[in-house]
Formats: structure tokens, C-alpha cells, sequence
């Protein structure tokens, strides 16, 4: 996930060092997507508003130094809306039994709508793709569940 950036230039300098080849995407939620349009004006930008259901990760502005790594070594950004994200936390609590928190989610809700995105121009499946997620964060406030449920139908706690 990016919020500040830090994790995501922290990871994508090092991945790029050791594998170059490795493409790197970071996710942000849609309605707190820094990093995505400071990337796409070539410079930090500070957004007006930032929405607080992937609380996490919702910062105005990315920092001037995470800002040039990603920059230089992010091959992508994906935005995901709250719809997504609580389709990533219902898919981590199905696969592991963890509740993730909604910014910890947002790597999962990216990795889904990228693989999606990658069969729909195409990908036939032939070649072998390797997705990671890195889902991080411990900012959970366990009020939140509740939340979640109003916010979106696909998350529902069995």
C-alpha cells in the first residue's frame, strides 16, 4: 500500500537493485491517491481531501524524498475504491483468518484489479506470473468491523 510512500520507495529501491526485471506497483485507495497523482504531474502534490476508510494510508501529501524514489523505481500505481479494499480484507480473512486492516488490505484489492487488468488485455496464461502483496499496517480499531459492514456488502463477518 502507499500512504506516505515510505514503505513503497523503501521496497521498490531494493527489489530494483537485486532484480531489476521485477516490475513494482504500489495501491493506493481512489479517494487517497497521493502518490498516483504526484507521479503523474512529475512533482509532490497535496491533495484537497483525502478519504478515511483506508485511514492508514490516507495522508495529503507524499513526501519529497519517497516521492523521487518511486519516481525513479515504481513501474505502476493502481487505485482501488472501498468497494475493492473490502473485497481484500473478506479475501485475507478467507485465505488466512486475518483480519486485515483496510489500508493493510489495499495490496491485496491491488493485486486482484492487476491480474484482472493483466487477463483482460490478454494475458493467456502461458507464462508464469508471480504476484506479491505486502500487507502491512496495525492500525485496526476493532469498532471498525461494524463499519466495514455498513460501508460495504462484501464484507460480511460468518
Amino acid at each position: 500500500c502507499c500512504g506516505g510512500g515510505g514503505l513503497l520507495a523503501g521496497v521498490a529501491a531494493y527489489v530494483k537493485q537485486v532484480r531489476p526485471d521485477v516490475k513494482v506497483y504500489g495501491v493506493e485507495a481512489s479517494d487517497a491517491a497521493g502518490m498516483t497523482a504526484s507521479l503523474e504531474a512529475g512533482a509532490p502534490v497535496v491533495l484537497d481531501h483525502v478519504g478515511l476508510f483506508a485511514d492508514g494510508a490516507a495522508v495529503k501529501a507524499v513526501g519529497t524524498e519517497t516521492y523521487r524514489l518511486c519516481a525513479k523505481y515504481v513501474d505502476g500505481m493502481v487505485t482501488v475504491d472501498n468497494d475493492e479494499i473490502c473485497a481484500g480484507i473478506k479475501q485475507g480473512f478467507e485465505d488466512t483468518r486475518c483480519v486485515l486492516e483496510p489500508a493493510g488490505a489495499l495490496a491485496l484489492a491491488g493485486v486482484r484489479k492487476h491480474a484482472a487488468a493483466l487477463e483482460a488485455e490478454g494475458f493467456d496464461g502461458d507464462e508464469r506470473q508471480t504476484f506479491v502483496a505486502v500487507a502491512s499496517g496495525a492500525n485496526m480499531d476493532f469498532d471498525r468491523p461494524k463499519a466495514g459492514r455498513r460501508t460495504c456488502g462484501a464484507f460480511e463477518m460468518r
